[in-house]
């Protein structure tokens, strides 16, 4: 038995029910991410060019983008995902249309203007069949001035009637602020949705833990009262900081015999050096993206 899975194992897990990774079966529709689950279904019917979603490191926007893109995919929408926009204006486009299928050497030849006349024709075809493309780019605080330009841009791709393209950005809050710059008034007045994911509340981390349990093979298995408060004070309601506790809290109480109570959440965040007045330094650990 591998060290890393002892304690799974202990306790009869079928998965692991902290794990990092955004896996979709894990996805928890708490109340804020279910609201903005909404806002975004709203603004894509809508047919807005551009829907903002906002959150802190760790509040779970990967979580609910993959399981937007996912239900895109069903409702046959063409997508594209860009995970790096640390991208030049020619890169942004160009990673666009190699995410969609367009061949990377031909691409790699190809000016700016041809590839924006090649992603224009491919628009024409998909809006031809009653499609579209839905863009959805992640960290987008990181783009440059430049390339939000250029993403304005391309939302000029439409019909008299509606828009070939739209695109959701998600990213950090310092994007609202970025997006509240005067160079930058003619993106702003494009955005037909710009909402905050919250993080959870104290009751909510609770069923958030329970609900992770559970799908990992122990229904059974509860957290209490006192142990939840402690969660929620050390992570501040974060996803990804109660994953992480909540898995250091399983090793520490296969440790000591099997009781997931307080004292193992305390040592758990403890020992990730998460605080406990108020989650303040949850939240500080949260904005500098404590791995």
């Amino acid at each position: 038995m591998a060290a890393a899975t002892r304690h799974l194992e202990f306790f009869g897990f079928s998965d692991d029910p902290f794990r990092l990774t955004p896996d979709r079966d894990f996805y928890f529709p708490a109340r804020g991410h279910a609201a903005m689950a909404e806002a975004v279904r709203f603004g894509l019917a809508q047919g807005d060019g551009f829907i903002v979603v906002l959150g802190q490191v760790g509040v779970g926007k990967t979580m609910l983008m993959r399981m937007l893109m996912a239900e895109m995919r069903e409702k046959e929408c063409e997508t594209a995902m860009i995970l790096s926009p640390l991208l030049t204006p020619r890169q942004l486009v160009q990673a666009i249309l190699h995410d969609i299928g367009f061949a990377e050497k031909s691409l790699a030849r190809a000016s700016l203007d041809q590839m924006l006349r090649a992603l224009n024709r491919h628009l024409f075809n998909l809006a031809e069949k009653g499609r579209k493309l839905l863009v959805v780019i992640d960290e987008a605080q990181n783009l440059s001035d430049e390339s939000l330009e250029q993403l304005r841009l391309l939302s000029n791709f439409e019909s008299d009637k509606s828009k070939w393209m739209q695109i959701i950005l998600f990213g950090q809050p310092e994007l609202e602020r970025k997006l509240s710059q005067p160079n930058l008034r003619q993106f702003a007045q494009r955005v037909g949705i710009m909402e905050s994911i919250p993080p959870l509340d104290e009751r909510e981390t609770g069923l958030y833990v329970n609900f992770r349990l559970s799908k990992a093979g122990r229904a059974d298995m509860r957290i209490a009262a006192a142990a939840r408060r402690e969660l929620h004070r050390a992570t501040g309601g974060l996803p990804r900081l109660i994953n992480k506790t909540m898995g250091r809290a399983l090793l520490v109480a296969c440790a000591n015999g099997g009781e997931l109570h307080r004292k193992a959440v305390r040592e758990a965040a403890l020992s990730l050096r998460l605080g406990r007045k108020n989650g303040i330094a949850a939240r500080l650990a949260a904005m500098i993206g404590m791995n």
